[in-house]
C-alpha cells in the first residue's frame, strides 16, 4: 500500500491525464448521438466564426422553390438528427423482432461499471509495462524523460491490447452464430443455397417471416461468401498477447541476469580495491590480531574447507533468489494473459453482430412498451424542430440587419418566411420521398410491358416443323392420370386398339384416357406438319 501511494504521489499528473482521457473517450462513445448534434449546433451558433455569422455577411438570392439555400442548408442539418427519431408506431416491435431473429435479444452492451473495470485493468497492465520499458528507454536522457517515455509507450500497448481482445470477443460472437447458421442448415438437409435471401432493415424485418430460422439469421449477418467462421483477429491477437508475454518476461529474466553478473563484479573490484588499501590492511590486520588472541587459528586445509562452504551457501542464495524472481515473472506473464482473456469475454458476452443490433438495442434498452419509446421520440423530435426554427429565425435577423440590403430583399425575407419553415421542410421532403418511390414502382411495371412489346416486334423466322413424338410427361390431364416411366418416350401414334387394351390392362390405366391421348397426339402431328 506505501509503494502504490508513493507511485501515485510521483506520477499523480500522469495517471490523472490518463484517466481524464479514457473517461472523455467513454462519454464520447456512450453520448455519441448527442455530441454530434452538440457539434453541429456549435458550427452553427459560434459568435464569429459560426456559420450564421459568416452566413449573414454573404448576398443570398432566393431560389425558384421559395427558399434561400442557407436556410435549407440550417433544415438539412437538423433533418439529419431528426430523422433518427421519425420512426414509425411500430418501431418497438420491430426492433425486437430484428433482435429476436439474428439471435441477440437480451444481449446487453458494456454498463458504465464494465468500462470503468476496463479503464483499470489499462492502467494496471501500463504500470506494469512502465516498470519494464523505463530502464531501457533513451539512455541519453534523464530518468524523468524515461518514464515519461516508458509510459507513453506503456498506455499505447495497453489500450492496443484492449482493442484487439475486443474485436476478438465480438469475432467469436459472430462465429458462434455462423455455427449456427451451418447447423441448422445442415439439420434441415440444405435444401437450399446458403445465401443471404435479402437485405434486411430494421424496417423490412418482417420480409423474411416464412424463411426458415438460419436464413433469417444470415439475412441479418454480414458473412463471407462460404459462411464460414474467420479467425484472422484471433490470430493476430494471439501472436500480440504472446509477444508481450514471452517479450516482458525475458526482459525481466536478461534484467536480473545481468544485475546478479553487476553484483559479483562489484564484490571483485571491492576486494582488489580493499587488498590495495593501506586503511583496510591495517584494519584487516588489526582483526587478525584480535582474531589469534581471543580463538585457536585453523588449519589451512579447514580454512579452505570454511570459505568453499561459505562460497557455496552465498552461489544457492544467489540461485534461489534467481529462480524466485523468475517464477514471479512467470506469474506476472499469466496475470497479464488473464487479463486479455477477460477483455476477450467482455468483448464476446457484450457485443453485437448483427447489421443493425446495435441500433435496435438502442431504440428498446429504455423502454418497455412502444408506448414509451413513441413518446420519447415524440419528445425529441419536437426538441429538434424547435431547435431548427430558432436556428431559422436568428438566421433571418443576422440577414435582415445588413447595411446593403435591399428593400426588396428584406421584403422577400419576412413576408415568405411563414412558408420556410421546419415544418414546411418536413413536409416537402416527404413529398418528395413518396414521388421518388412512386417513380420507382411505375418504372418497376412498365420494365415488362416494354419487355413484351420488343419481343413482339422481333420478326419470327421459318419455323422447321417435325414430328415429335409424345413424351410421358406431357401426357398429364386434370384427373391427374399419367403415362409410367416405364412407357416414356412411347409414341402413341404406332400403337393399334389392341396395344393401348393390353397397356391399359399391365399398367392399371384408364383405356378411354389412354385412346384420348393417342387422338390428341395426332391432332399435334397434323398441326405440326400442316
Amino acid at each position: 500500500m506505501d509503494e502504490l501511494k508513493l507511485f501515485l504521489a510521483s506520477y499523480w499528473q500522469l495517471v490523472s491525464a490518463f484517466v481524464g482521457f479514457m473517461l472523455l473517450v467513454l462519454a464520447i462513445k456512450v453520448w455519441w448521438q448527442e455530441v454530434r448534434y452538440l457539434f453541429m449546433r456549435t458550427g452553427w451558433s459560434l459568435p464569429l466564426a459560426g456559420r450564421l455569422s459568416r452566413a449573414a455577411g454573404k448576398d443570398h438570392k432566393l431560389g425558384n422553390d421559395g427558399w434561400y439555400p442557407i436556410e435549407k442548408q440550417v433544415c438539412h442539418d437538423f433533418y439529419v438528427h431528426y430523422k433518427d427519431f421519425n420512426q414509425s408506431p411500430d418501431y418497438y416491435e420491430k426492433c425486437a423482432d430484428y433482435l429476436n431473429k439474428v439471435e441477440e435479444s437480451g444481449r446487453k452492451k458494456k454498463g458504465p461499471f464494465l468500462w470503468l473495470l476496463i479503464i483499470g485493468l489499462i492502467l494496471l497492465e501500463a504500470v506494469g509495462f512502465a516498470y519494464v520499458l523505463a530502464p531501457f528507454m533513451a539512455k541519453n536522457a534523464s530518468s524523468n524523460e524515461q518514464t515519461m517515455l516508458a509510459w507513453f509507450v506503456a498506455f499505447l500497448l495497453s489500450i492496443a491490447a484492449v482493442l484487439l481482445t475486443e474485436l476478438t470477443g465480438k469475432e467469436w460472437h459472430k462465429n458462434s452464430l455462423i455455427n449456427k447458421i451451418r447447423g441448422w442448415w445442415e439439420i434441415e438437409g440444405k435444401q437450399s443455397n446458403l445465401m443471404p435471401e435479402k437485405d434486411i432493415s430494421i424496417e423490412k424485418t418482417y420480409q423474411d417471416n416464412q424463411s426458415p430460422k438460419y436464413l433469417q439469421v444470415l439475412n441479418r449477418l454480414s458473412a463471407n461468401a462460404l459462411v464460414t467462421p474467420s479467425y484472422k483477429t484471433t490470430v493476430i491477437t494471439l501472436l500480440y498477447i504472446c509477444f508481450l508475454a514471452v517479450g516482458a518476461y525475458l526482459v525481466r529474466s536478461y534484467t536480473l541476469d545481468a544485475d546478479n553478473t553487476e553484483m559479483v563484479n562489484q564484490g571483485m573490484v571491492f576486494e582488489q580495491a580493499a587488498g590495495t588499501d593501506p586503511f583496510a590492511l591495517l584494519e584487516q590486520s588489526s582483526a587478525e590480531t584480535s582474531t589469534t588472541d581471543d580463538a585457536i587459528a585453523l588449519p589451512a586445509e579447514l580454512a579452505e574447507v570454511n570459505a568453499t562452504a561459505d562460497q557455496k551457501a552465498a552461489n544457492e542464495a544467489t540461485q534461489a533468489r534467481t529462480s524466485a524472481s523468475k517464477v514471479t515473472f512467470v506469474i506476472l506473464s499469466v496475470i497479464f494473459v488473464m487479463i486479455q482473456v477477460v477483455g476477450i469475454y467482455f468483448g464476446f458476452a457484450f457485443s453485437f453482430a448483427g447489421k443493425e443490433s446495435e441500433k435496435a438495442f438502442n431504440y428498446t434498452k429504455d423502454f418497455n412498451s412502444a408506448e414509451e419509446l413513441n413518446e420519447w421520440l415524440q419528445l425529441k423530435k419536437d426538441l429538434i424542430a424547435a431547435q431548427a426554427e430558432a436556428y431559422l429565425q436568428r438566421l433571418r435577423e443576422k440577414m435582415s440587419r445588413r447595411a446593403v440590403i435591399s428593400s426588396n430583399d428584406r421584403e422577400a425575407l419576412q413576408s415568405g418566411s411563414s412558408d420556410r419553415t421546419f415544418h414546411h421542410y418536413l413536409v416537402q421532403h416527404e413529398q418528395k420521398k413518396q414521388i421518388s418511390a412512386a417513380q420507382l414502382v411505375s418504372s418497376a411495371q412498365t420494365a415488362p410491358i416494354k419487355a413484351t412489346a420488343a419481343a413482339a416486334e422481333v420478326p419470327s423466322s421459318p419455323a422447321v416443323l417435325v414430328a415429335v413424338p409424345e413424351k410421358a410427361a406431357e401426357l398429364v390431364d386434370a384427373t391427374g392420370h399419367t403415362l409410367p416411366a416405364d412407357l416414356e418416350g412411347l409414341d402413341l401414334t404406332t400403337l393399334q386398339d389392341a396395344d393401348l387394351e393390353l397397356l391399359a390392362e399391365e399398367y392399371k390405366l384408364d383405356l378411354i384416357w389412354l385412346k384420348k391421348q393417342q387422338r390428341l397426339a395426332q391432332i399435334k402431328n397434323k398441326a405440326r406438319n400442316a
